[in-house]
């Protein structure tokens, strides 16, 4: 035990710095870890009693950083009076955990490094940070309902997850880790490159790889996903017939290849291939197999795309797959089927009666509610049901042009019809604007019994500081029904536009220091600001909405002038920007 404890020590001080995002350290009084008074610069002794690895030298890191950025005291390893301890329980679920006293300390102990990494992000929630420290109170154990609690990171259009500096990335996926994710999911963008030869090709592959890098150093599992739209380049001869789309909720995005072409099917697997092969290092733990939006075909040898031409792609996509990586779990995604009706759901059922193994997992939403099938005649091939919320889009354009986009009261809805069907999914993102939408939808996924005011109140608490919990659901509930209405193109009442700005300046007067700089309060200060400006005021081109935007464009990182004929659909509309090119 000597030994593995000299080795833990040696290998924990050797951690490389962690990358942080931009915020400021403050100072102020502080109290120590299990309720007694510190003053600034004390130190708050943390004892970790597990058997060292890379992932729990970061959870070490994470949790010292987190707390030292809301509090002067320094967080330090101790061999006696310990304050806080972190420690291995093998009888806990892998990705469960437990809190509980251990003297005059605070235990938090996983099931394995990744279950401790969620409870730290429980006792971090829990804690307080009003001018000194207070550790945790809550007591008991937990464990995740899902098996599979994904976040979809859209990595297109020169939005916030293809543009961050890594450094914001890194730090913004161990947030979302702290909240119970397990898995990463990002695209490849063929929709806008024309071949391997194209100069953004490369730039492509290095992304996608370092997502894959920044999930696997977090214990995350981490895909990619795949279907029949292709690079620009693609010859018109193997082109899609487009779909009709009559309810115009399929989408014809991109440049859709035929697989019931013989040369189309090779384009579509050799290109797939040379994908995978790309990805040998750091490798695909998943792939989701795509039918719409960017996907699709409408030629008589493909219908009904759904349980015709996708699901013979699909699998043939599958088999290839495994060759590269021979644990690769294939996700089937059954987005917009049936839309309008043309019996895909029925005949996925009976594709897979017939032929079951090679998938996984069925994925199914919508734009709106969540389609009946699944729910009322079981999921086809009776593999475990995922969702897909669509957290980025809805009540919102530019997609986080007019800051934060919380919808809990939707969400939470949603929810009910589908929490005792669904076993995880992945939420859509287009950046860090729908954060609370993130948290309250991947604690659906861990506890399905949970309430979205519960979550809120765990969130706002932690990121805006005490005794604004109230105002802020009030403010967030204000924000939302502004939404819907805009959204419905129905009247937004100028009042309450009025009234969610002022509730929102005067939670402002009320955070601690390291809470109004924390970009999460921003981009929510910034909405209530411009909804004013929007809805009870002279527009967006007002000076304080030109300000707001001009703000937003620098949180998101964005391109003043691009050649990305999509960055207008997560950019900001503020004066003076230009986009070059159409879209493809």
């Amino acid at each position: 035990m000597l030994g593995v404890e000299m080795k833990r020590r040696t290998f924990l001080k050797t951690l490389p710095a962690v990358p942080l995002f931009a915020e400021t350290r403050l100072g102020g009084a502080s109290r120590g870890a299990y309720g007694s008074q510190t003053t600034g610069g004390e130190t708050i002794g943390l004892r970790v009693e597990a058997t060292p690895d890379p992932l729990l030298a970061r959870v070490v890191a994470i949790l010292k950083d987190r707390i030292e950025r809301r509090c002067p005291s320094r967080v330090a390893e101790t061999d006696s009076d310990a304050r806080i301890l972190l420690t291995a329980d093998d009888s806990l679920p892998p990705e469960g955990f437990r809190i509980e006293e251990a003297g005059t300390a605070v235990r938090v102990a996983g099931g394995s490094t990744r279950g401790l990494l969620h409870g730290v992000g429980k006792f971090l929630r829990t804690c307080r940070f009003e001018g000194s420290f207070q550790a945790s109170s809550w007591r008991g154990t937990s464990a995740p309902h899902g098996s599979l609690r994904g976040m979809y990171f859209a990595t297109h259009f020169h939005n916030w997850y293809q543009v961050a500096p890594e450094a914001e990335l890194a730090r913004y996926m161990e947030d979302v880790a702290l909240w119970g994710v397990n898995a990463l999911m990002v695209c490849f963008p063929f929709i806008t490159l024309r071949d391997w030869e194209d100069p953004g090709t490369e730039v492509a592959l290095a992304m996608t790889r370092k997502y894959a890098r920044l999930a696997k150093d977090l214990g995350l599992q981490f895909g990619i996903g795949v279907g029949n739209t292709l690079f620009t380049g693609a010859p018109e001869s193997i082109r899609a017939t487009r779909l009709p789309d009559p309810t115009r909720r399929r989408g014809n995005s991109g440049h859709p290849i035929c697989p019931n072409i013989p040369e189309g099917r090779t384009y579509i697997l050799e290109n797939t291939r040379r994908l995978f092969q790309e990805l040998a290092e750091p490798g695909l733990d998943f792939v989701v197999s795509w039918p719409y939006d960017e996907g699709g075909c409408a030629c008589e040898k493909c219908l009904p795309w759904g349980s015709n031409g996708f699901l013979r792609l699909s699998r043939d996509v599958t088999v290839l797959g495994r060759e590269h990586f021979p644990k690769l779990k294939l996700i089937l995604s059954t987005w917009m089927f049936d839309t309008p009706p043309e019996g895909e759901w029925r005949g996925l059922s009976e594709a897979l009666a017939k032929d079951p193994g090679w998938a996984d997992y069925i994925l199914a939403d919508s734009h709106e509610e969540f389609p009946r099938y699944p729910l009322e005649s079981g999921v086809p091939g009776n593999l475990p049901l995922l969702n897909f919320p669509e957290i980025s889009m809805w009540g919102n354009w530019p997609w986080g042009g007019v800051g934060a986009n919380p919808l809990p009261a939707r969400f939470e809805r949603l929810w009910r019809d589908v929490k005792q069907a669904v076993r995880g999914g992945f939420p859509y993102s287009e950046g860090i604007y729908e954060d609370m939408n993130k948290a309250v939808v991947v604690q659906f996924y861990w506890d399905p019994d949970r309430s979205a005011r519960s979550i809120l109140d765990e969130y706002i608490t932690y990121e805006f500081g005490p005794g604004v919990a109230e105002d802020c659901h009030a403010l967030v509930g204000m924000l939302e029904t502004a939404a819907g209405l805009s959204y419905m193109k129905q009247p937004v009442d100028a009042r309450e536009a009025e009234r969610a700005f002022e509730l929102a300046e005067g939670i402002r007067g009320r955070l601690p220091e390291w809470a109004r700089r924390n970009w999460r309060w921003e981009i929510l200060h910034l909405r209530a600001l411009l909804d004013r400006e929007r809805f009870a005021g002279g527009g967006l081109e007002t000076p304080a909405a030109q300000a707001a935007l001009t703000r937003l464009v620098e949180i998101y990182h964005c391109e003043r002038v691009t050649d990305d004929p999509y960055h207008h659909r997560v950019r900001p509309p503020l004066r003076g920007l230009s986009t070059r090119g159409k879209e493809l």
